[in-house]
Parts: C-alpha cells; structure tokens; sequence
C-alpha cells in the first residue's frame, strides 16, 4: 500500500486504510504500508515529504521511482494498492507496470471541489483532468460509496468497483454517553448538545452548521454547540463564534463518548465520496442532518434514521435543523440510526476487499501489458 496519509493522522483516509490494514493482517495477509511522514510500525516505510499547502495535516511524499523498484524486484508483491493521485503515487503507478505487478487504487478525495471551496476553480479543473488519466491506467479504481461510482462513471471512468466503509459499532455506542460529561460541555439536564465534527475548513462547509446553530438557539436558548476537529478556519470561527466550543481533534474513546453524550449532529459537507462520521454519528445513536449524497444516499432514510435534504439546498439545511429540538424526532431518528449501523461492519468490507484482491492479481498479462504501453503514449498529453 503506498499512501500520503496513514495512521495515526486523523482524517476519514487515513482511518479507513488503518482499517484495511489491519483487518487484512488478521486473516493472513502481508500488507506493508510505503507513507508519508513518520513510520509507525516496522511494516511502514517514509519516504521524504512536506505538507500540503493549505492541508498542513497532510504530508505529499516525495516519488520514489528507483527505490520502489529496488524494493519490488527484491520482494515481488501480488498487487499495489495506491491510494492518493500524488507524485508518490505516480511513481508507485509507473514502477508497478513496468514490473508487471497489478495496480489497484483509491479515490478516496475530490480535490477539484476542495479546490473549487479555496477559490482555485481553474485549478480543480486541471487537477480532475490528472485524476482521470491517473486512473485509467489502473487495473481498478475503488470507490467508497454507490454514489461515486455512479459520478465517475458520467466521467468517464472505467473498472470501478464499490469498496464500502464500516463502523465500529463497539467504539461507537450510545453506552458511552455520560452524565458528567455533558454537565462539562455545559448542557443543563436534558437541554441537548449539538456537534459538527469534521475538518474546520472551507469544504467542510462548516459555516452552514454554525448558521444553524443560530437559528435553533432562538427556539431553543439552552442549546450547546460544539465543533469536534481542526483546521485553518478553526481560530477566525472561534473568534467570530464565542458561543460555540471548539476543543479541536478528539480520538478513540475521547471522541466516542463526546458523541454519545450529545444528541444532534450537523454534516453540512457538499465534498464527500463517503463520509465516515456520519456513520460514527449513526453508530452513537444521534440525530444526524445532512445532505442526501455519498454515504447518506446510500445507508440513510429521510425521516427514519437520519434526516437528509437536497445537497447544497441551505434553506432546506437550515429549516429541517428546526425538526431536530424535538425530543421525540431525535430520539425516534437516533434509535433508527444505530440500528442501521449495526449492519455495517467492517468484516463485510474485507471481504469485499479480499475479492477484490483475487480478482486483480489473476488479471491476464496481455492487460498489464497494454497498460504499461499506455502510461507512455498518453503520458505527453498530460505533462
């Protein structure tokens, strides 16, 4: 696996490929992880690299061409899997064919929304354009949601399959929740609490929710808010936004019980393929609001488990955040929801995962053949 993020950064890639990781090791794979940053583990190599501007929290590796293929003609691997269209990836792309070694890969991040939410349209568009070429030399591109699919097959996109994510339904759990806690966080008897939790940037399109959070302290005064993450927007919405609690990134049982001790969550992101924590909210047994894409459209039904309006309908975001101060609603919503979760397990995911795997590394070599030949002739028309 060869990656830009890894564990232990916090952020919905990193998480899920730990997952993967991990779930693999346990029913006899060898996987071992080429990275970015610092080497967790003796199954993990770093390779040189700096943050990404305007995501510090992600370090881009440097490529790593000859030493990629130093490694894999010494220790030949059934099958790639790279993870993030980068210069490390590339390499690890290029090195792979010409060994004739199968790749698979992860489109896991829409960078040409995120840069179209910094102002970078023309760049976006130049960045999606690298994205499809990337991806149509792999022998499968793996997407986490139905909803993606369906998006980069109107793009054009070829050999896509579904690889889901699940939840931990024993971390994530409305056992967790604490008196004490919420007493902490503020919350007065059973007044509720109110969370975003999510990268505080731009694409996270956290402004919306505190917009919200206006709106339902007018109807509901003793209403606790709360922002759980990190970001370049977190110190001018801390300023703007004394009212609303911003203790920054929360992890493992940290988080787990922030979550259980609340009661509503806000996912006002328009950016997602997936969107882990929406299924950490529905596993905690809150009310969630959000837009009807990605994981949503796929695990959420409006008005039963969760509630979902048009995605980029603010006006509808704002009016059904209204239906959430009703004790009822939430309570009805939230039961629904960890039900729901408790069909989405990690292990299904891995064998989805382990299928997958089979199926690339019997590919036919006249495939790997074309595909290397293909990295040349179309190599010009991008760079």
């Amino acid at each position: 696996m060869v990656t830009d993020t890894f564990t232990p950064d916090i952020n919905g890639v990193a998480i899920s490929l730990g997952k993967l990781c991990a779930g693999l090791r346990q029913r006899g794979h060898q996987v071992e992880i080429v990275r970015s940053g610092r080497a967790a583990s003796k199954f993990e190599t770093s390779v040189l690299s700096w943050p990404l501007p305007g995501y510090w929290e992600i370090k881009v590796g440097a490529p790593w061409p000859g030493e990629l293929r130093r490694r894999w003609q010494k220790c030949r691997p059934d099958v790639v899997y790279v993870a993030i269209e980068t210069p490390l990836g590339f390499s690890a792309v290029t090195t792979a064919r010409r060994l004739g070694i199968p790749v698979i890969g992860g489109y896991h991040t829409n960078f040409c929304e995120y840069l179209h939410k910094y102002g970078l349209s023309w760049v976006g568009r130049q960045v999606w354009r690298y994205q499809k070429w990337f991806h149509s030399l792999l022998a499968r591109t793996l997407v986490p949601s139905p909803d993606a699919h369906d998006k980069l097959m109107r793009a054009g996109f070829s050999r896509i399959s579904v690889l889901g994510r699940g939840v931990d339904t024993d971390l994530f759990t409305p056992d967790r929740r604490s008196d004490k806690l919420r007493c902490d966080y503020g919350a007065r008897g059973d007044s509720p609490i109110a969370l975003v939790v999510g990268r505080v940037a731009p694409e996270k399109n956290i402004e919306l929710a505190l917009r919200a959070f206006a709106q339902m302290r007018k109807s509901c005064p003793e209403l606790v808010c709360r922002v759980i993450g990190d970001g370049p927007l977190r110190s001018k919405l801390q300023r703007e936004h004394p009212d609303v609690q911003f203790p920054g990134y929360l992890v493992g049982e940290e988080l787990a019980a922030c979550y259980a001790s609340a009661d509503i969550m806000l996912f006002p992101s328009e950016t997602e393929t997936f969107g882990n924590v929406l299924l950490e909210g529905m596993s905690s047994g809150l009310a969630v609001l959000c837009y009807d894409y990605a994981a949503a459209a796929w695990h959420g039904r409006d008005g039963e488990n969760l509630l979902k309006v048009p995605t980029g309908n603010e006006g509808a975001f704002l009016a059904a955040s209204l239906r959430l101060l009703d004790p009822a609603t939430r309570y009805m919503i939230g039961s629904a929801a960890r039900h729901t979760s408790l069909g989405i397990c990690w292990n299904q995911v891995l064998n989805e995962m382990e299928k997958i795997l089979m199926e690339v590394v019997t590919v036919d070599h006249d495939n790997l053949k074309l595909a290397r030949n293909k990295i040349h002739a179309s190599a010009k028309k991008v760079f």
